[in-house]
């Protein structure tokens, strides 16, 4: 297990360099080594921003339609112009509250508050679910689960620790879930204005 725990490290620095590629006076075998790190770090990087890239893999559009239909009950009101002001509002909205409540679950690990985390978790979960952010919705209603010592998918009960580090890992994913939809919701009212 420490093998495998070197061996993320180590591939960590990687895609520092990749990111912040810096002259360096190295021989001509290092950049040989960084070049085969990069294409498999290249690689599983492609492979985890690949998933979510379609819309239904982020949004269930079925629900987010229904938000954005309220903008056509609401056009005639609407004195600043902008075709979809009430859904932005509300979808605005949701991305300060889950910055928020990022923020919160991030306080609840550092001291160690799993029904904080669950709490956390059902409330966040609620609000992704009525925009149709699906993979936050599941990714809360996991923590959520696990806040409470639980992993309903095994039907097994779970150690405080073990509850803790699964939901160290979830946030993680969750925040680059929130990420992608956040970035699709943004470029869909760019595109509107």
């Amino acid at each position: 297990m420490s093998d495998t725990t070197k061996a993320q490290k180590a591939t960590s620095p990687t895609k520092k360099v990749e990111e912040t590629p810096v002259a360096s006076s190295s021989t001509a075998s290092a950049p040989k080594e960084v070049e085969k790190k990069e294409e498999t770090k290249t690689d599983d990087v492609k492979e985890e921003d690949e998933k979510p890239e379609s819309d239904e893999d982020v949004i269930d559009m079925e629900t987010f339609q229904q938000i954005m239909d309220m903008d056509e009950e609401d056009d005639d009101g609407d004195d600043d112009g902008e075709k979809h002001a009430f859904s932005k509002g509300i979808v605005w909205g949701y991305f300060e509250q889950a910055e928020a409540t990022f923020g919160e679950m991030e306080e609840a690990i550092a001291a160690e508050d799993l029904q904080k985390l669950s709490s956390l978790g059902h409330f966040l979960k609620g609000s992704s679910a009525a925009l149709g952010i699906i993979k936050v919705q599941a990714s809360c209603e996991k923590m959520q689960h696990y806040g409470n010592k639980r992993d309903e998918e095994s039907g097994a009960d779970l150690e405080s620790p073990e509850a803790l580090e699964r939901i160290k890992k979830l946030l993680t994913a969750c925040k680059k879930d929130y990420q992608v939809a956040k970035k699709w919701m943004e470029n869909l009212y760019e595109e509107d204005k």
